[in-house]
């Protein structure tokens, strides 16, 4: 079954679909926030560049949360584990680091896993190129912003300057909705796996009715790798 066939949405009416999953639903797992309104969370912070060699902010969209998009119940106890992705280009030539990362909790909080993650790159989000724990405290509703340091998270010349980043529950099943902007889209760009609402592999968020960009953006700083080779010979 493709992935497009997975999830039916109905406008203006709870419909179950073959998949067993209710859209628009109170006590079952569902995708929407069911909210088109911009929830206040307050300005999301300018990212401030990394402290080393080139670098470069990377996102798509305007970073305004207008809705949350994941697999979740009416309480956020059930639903995940959640994997939102986005794919980018950067014009910077790899290997470097990612020196900061800023995102929309829209609803719900993670649970007890919660990590940034890079994918290379496919025609889905391809295998795990490397991913950094971001802890349970920036798992919460809201705005945050998460400086790393060097080494947490490296993308190295084998990944190539198009790849994916986004965020993932791991294996918690707290269900999560990430701030989403529906002010535009690239076809083929976001992308969604949320295995508790029937969505068991990536797919695009635009397949599901969704289409729009995930609130996350991180910079990449092309001295981050440099300062891991720095040693020296007595």
């Amino acid at each position: 079954m493709s992935f497009s066939r997975t999830v039916a949405l109905v406008v203006g009416a709870t419909a179950v679909v073959a998949s067993g999953v209710a859209i628009g639903a109170v006590q079952t797992p569902t995708l929407s926030s069911g909210s088109a309104v911009k929830k206040d969370f307050g300005a999301l912070p300018k990212m401030a560049e990394g402290p080393n060699g080139a670098t470069e902010p990377l996102f798509r969209g305007d970073m305004l949360p207008d809705l949350g998009l994941g697999c979740s119940n009416g309480t956020g106890t059930t639903g995940g584990p959640n994997d939102w992705a986005t794919k980018v280009t950067s014009t910077l030539t790899p290997p470097y680091g990612i020196a900061s990362t800023t995102y929309n909790i829209f609803t719900f909080n993670s649970g007890t896993t919660w990590n940034l993650m890079v994918w290379n790159n496919g025609a889905t989000p391809g295998t795990v190129v490397g991913q950094f724990n971001l802890g349970q405290a920036n798992g919460t509703v809201g705005n945050h912003t998460v400086p790393l340091v060097p080494g947490n998270l490296t993308i190295p010349l084998a990944a190539g300057t198009t790849w994916f980043f986004g965020l993932s529950q791991g294996a918690n099943t707290n269900g999560v909705r990430i701030g989403m902007d529906n002010s535009g889209s690239v076809p083929a760009t976001v992308y969604i796996r949320a295995p508790g609402c029937g969505l068991a592999a990536f797919g695009t968020v635009e397949s599901i009715g969704f289409p729009g960009f995930w609130v996350h953006r991180i910079i990449v700083d092309q001295g981050f790798p440099v300062e891991l080779m720095d040693y020296s010979v007595s």
